[in-house]
């Protein structure tokens, strides 16, 4: 039987995400989910170039990830179509395996996002984020997360997708599990 959601990274995402609401000039909010696995977002711009962001993926059989990020943001290259985002995610990792590791990692990495010229209502993401062993504490030694997806704006502020992630983490005690890897179908908004 699985254990019950740990408190404290609860009210960590919750907190993150309400301290920097009032400085936010809108919020960008995604969930997607597969069989097994759903992903919530948030996302909250602040100024011209920062990006503080917060993210939960359950999956049934692996545990819980919660990660909070800040980036630095822009058009890449001067092209207004191309944002990228460069920064830190931290994450708390639980595991639901018999050993119930737990522990958390600081991630280097980042994000890009293009979208077509021609036909802004298609857009593509990439995103990538490593946490090698001496930014990973508790019983995590490593973690990382590889995320693609394809999107296709139905309304100016809405958008439906379809990406494939792949999110690995490294335990003491347990090796390497895959917390989430597939293919998954969502939904993002912004407001």
């Amino acid at each position: 039987m699985p254990r019950p959601v740990r408190f404290l990274p609860c009210v960590f995402l919750c907190l993150s995400l309400a301290g920097v609401s009032t400085a936010a000039r809108a919020v960008d909010a995604a969930l997607d989910v597969n069989d097994s696995a759903a992903r919530a977002y948030g996302g909250l711009p602040i100024g011209n170039n920062i990006l503080v962001d917060s993210s939960w993926l359950y999956h049934a059989d692996n545990g819980h990830v919660f990660s909070v990020g800040g980036h630095v943001t822009g058009a890449a290259s001067g092209v207004d179509p191309l944002r990228a985002g460069l920064g830190l995610r931290f994450s708390y990792v639980s595991n639901d395996r018999e050993s119930e590791e737990d522990g958390a990692a600081l991630g280097l990495g980042g994000f890009v996002r293009y979208t077509l010229p021609q036909y802004d209502r298609v857009n593509f993401g990439a995103s990538l984020y490593y946490a090698p062993e001496v930014l990973s504490f508790g019983d995590v030694d490593e973690l990382w997360e590889l995320g693609l997806d394809a999107g296709y704006s139905v309304l100016k502020q809405a958008d439906v997708y379809v990406g494939w992630r792949t999110v690995k983490a490294d335990f003491k005690n347990d090796g390497t599990e895959r917390m989430d890897t597939g293919f998954h179908v969502g939904l993002r908004v912004r407001f």
